[in-house]
């Protein structure tokens, strides 16, 4: 309720001042976020870094405040949002129902019926999913929309996977035809040791283009604090350190895939 405490004083700071005639307004440090659970290269839970997680800490830090994450859940979110144990969160959209102010897009997701080049596999929409062994990530039949849920029914064979690793595994390996995931989580996944040293994940990949980009925003208690997140972050892209976090990430995720190369 870091928000609740910057009102408390703002108020202390006005009384203590009145006799004087002065007003002063406290600016806020600290505002708590809740963070998605770890989505590499996203959200890297384990030290609180990420593609997605700097790009929000650092659009906060250029308007002067201190982001504190606290990790959730999207089914807990309502309630903690209206409690106001926390004062914004991450990775949202209007469409998930959370009644909040919405900031401007920060990240983008890009989600693709991922296989094997070598296949040869003609993938041009949901629909030809049928006939083949499919793995996606959990709850993919729900976000993915109807269409999609659809056509897995028809699928040979169609699994959800909590542990996007396996999903790597099971593709290199040709276990399975054919894998939904974004790109950057399976390519990230691809590139752990626990996977490369299992399987060649030198292998060339086709990605097919089936599902639409999803942009997410951050969605904020107050209207202020998501009006000062939208400053920052035009700040931050115009400085050029936006590009330069993401760049970061995708070198180190190249990195990763290059050691099972040599």
């Amino acid at each position: 309720m870091a928000w609740a405490k910057w009102g408390l004083a703002v108020m202390l700071a006005m009384s203590g001042n009145a006799a004087a005639g002065e007003i002063t307004v406290a600016v806020p440090r600290e505002i708590t976020v809740a963070v998605p659970l770890s989505v590499p290269p996203y959200v890297i839970a384990d030290d609180w870094r990420g593609m997605e997680y700097d790009v929000v800490r650092e659009s906060l830090a250029k308007v002067g405040l201190t982001m504190v994450p606290k990790p959730t859940v999207l089914a807990r979110l309502p309630k903690e949002m209206q409690s106001g144990e926390v004062d914004a969160a991450m990775t949202m959209q209007p469409q998930t129902g959370v009644a909040a102010c919405y900031a401007h897009s920060h990240v983008t997701y890009r989600n693709y019926v991922i296989t094997l080049e070598k296949r040869d596999l003609h993938i041009d929409s949901v629909a030809d999913l049928a006939g083949k062994s499919v793995v996606a990530f959990q709850n993919a039949h729900i976000y993915l929309g109807q269409a999609y849920a659809g056509a897995v029914q028809k699928a040979a064979s169609y699994r959800e996977e909590a542990n996007q690793a396996s999903q790597a595994l099971l593709l290199y390996s040709g276990r399975v035809q054919a894998v939904v995931a974004d790109d950057n989580i399976f390519r990230w996944f691809a590139g752990q040791t626990d996977v490369r040293s299992k399987v060649d994940v030198t292998q060339t990949l086709r990605l097919h283009a089936v599902f639409t980009p999803t942009a997410y925003q951050m969605a904020f208690r107050d209207p202020v604090l998501c009006a000062r997140f939208n400053d920052g972050l035009a700040q931050l892209k115009a400085s050029g350190e936006f590009d330069r976090i993401v760049s970061y990430y995708l070198s180190q995720m190249e990195s990763n895939l290059a050691q099972s190369s040599q």
